[in-house]
């Protein structure tokens, strides 16, 4: 009798330990959320994307993969005890973003559904037709739009224009909670890249969801110099057959010192903001360069801006291109090249030397 009034005893003070630590959404559906924070999940659905926002009561999925990732989905949201989705957006069209969707709109409550104006394919028209059949309003966001989630602000950034490769009609969002941002980029290339930072949008942010999967046609070098992220996150699939990420792409994000996290090497990523606390839930590649934080657009770092040697090159006949900020060193033909006013122009390794310079990456000059 004792040992059965102490087995349910401890079940008892087991179950109330288990609900206190859940933050309730709506009706019976828990998430271990805290009450004031931002999750963002970073699914690994392989080859695609799947980013799972949870703020206070408020639900957003962003892409869901392929087709068959649907019902990973599901059970994923299954096991947090959410069984309903506030907000369903596809950044874009492709399969591999918007493909998994129809499943999860058809067996959940889905109360919005965010779309890109776009060619339409299987997968979106699929979307469309399970959204359809259930009444689920559909609109597509206009550039510039801001919208309240939980505790958070969201802003859509883009696409500015119609594109001919549907990657770049990607819709942009920038998540902001209290002091920290996040931009989420579907699959946009450097076209539409430009485009935004032709429009001298306020792009900062502290976790960047690298474009395309990390392909070298995305997160072109002044593009993420101006978002300047400390964190970037890339969703790919194990030995995809695209080779992404690219290394190009790593070697920009490696000068721009950001911890480098990817679902092919680490799995579901799931990042939280309390506000003023960012916490990862594993752990990153931590750059060989290091972080300079950005102050009114200028970099600022403690290490002194590297100064040209006398007698130092043209842009006409330098062998060497430095950067003043990373301390990276690249061949003139590079890709990557820093903008002008951060270059430094030298004649030979011996000046490379003397100022302790890095080699790119990319170009991988001579040691």
């Amino acid at each position: 009798m004792k040992r059965r009034l102490l087995f349910i005893t401890t079940l008892i003070l087991s179950l109330l330990f288990i609900v206190s630590g859940c933050q309730f959404l709506t009706g019976t559906q828990t998430t271990f959320t805290p009450e004031d924070s931002l999750a963002v999940h970073f699914l690994d659905v392989g080859q695609g994307d799947a980013m799972l926002l949870v703020d206070n009561n408020e639900t957003m999925l962003i892409d869901g993969g392929n087709p068959e990732n649907g019902n990973e989905i599901i059970n994923y949201l299954a096991d947090l005890g959410i069984t309903q989705l506030d907000y369903v957006v596809a950044t874009h069209n492709h399969n591999d973003h918007a493909g998994g969707l129809t499943d999860v709109v058809t067996r959940l409550k889905v109360g919005n559904i965010y779309l890109t104006n776009s060619e339409e394919t299987t997968a979106s028209k699929n979307l469309v037709a399970a959204a359809t059949s259930k009444n689920i309003p559909i609109s597509t966001p206009s550039p510039g739009t801001a919208m309240a989630f939980g505790s958070s602000v969201i802003n859509f950034l883009g696409p500015l224009n119609a594109h001919e490769d549907v990657n770049d009609d990607s819709l942009v969002m920038k998540v902001t909670h209290g002091t920290h941002r996040f931009l989420l980029t579907g699959d946009m290339e450097e076209t539409a890249e430009k485009e935004l930072l032709a429009q001298n949008l306020d792009l900062a942010a502290d976790v960047l969801k690298v474009g395309h999967h990390g392909s070298y046609s995305s997160t072109g070098y002044l593009f993420l110099r101006t978002v300047n992220p400390r964190y970037a996150v890339i969703s790919a699939g194990v030995n995809n057959d695209y080779g992404h990420p690219h290394e190009e792409t790593l070697s920009r994000l490696n000068d721009a010192g950001a911890t480098i996290f990817r679902t092919d090497l680490l799995g579901t990523i799931v990042v939280t903001s309390k506000g003023d606390q960012l916490s990862f839930d594993k752990t990153g590649l931590t750059p060989t360069q290091p972080y300079q934080e950005v102050d009114n657009g200028l970099i600022a770092t403690t290490n002194p801006v590297l100064e040209a040697p006398a007698n130092t090159a043209t842009a006409e006949n330098a062998s060497y291109i430095g950067n003043k900020n990373s301390k990276v060193y690249h061949l003139p033909s590079c890709s990557g090249l820093p903008k002008e006013s951060n270059r430094i122009y030298l004649n030979s390794l011996d000046e490379v030397h003397s100022l302790g310079l890095t080699p790119c990456g990319i170009c991988k000059p001579p040691s």
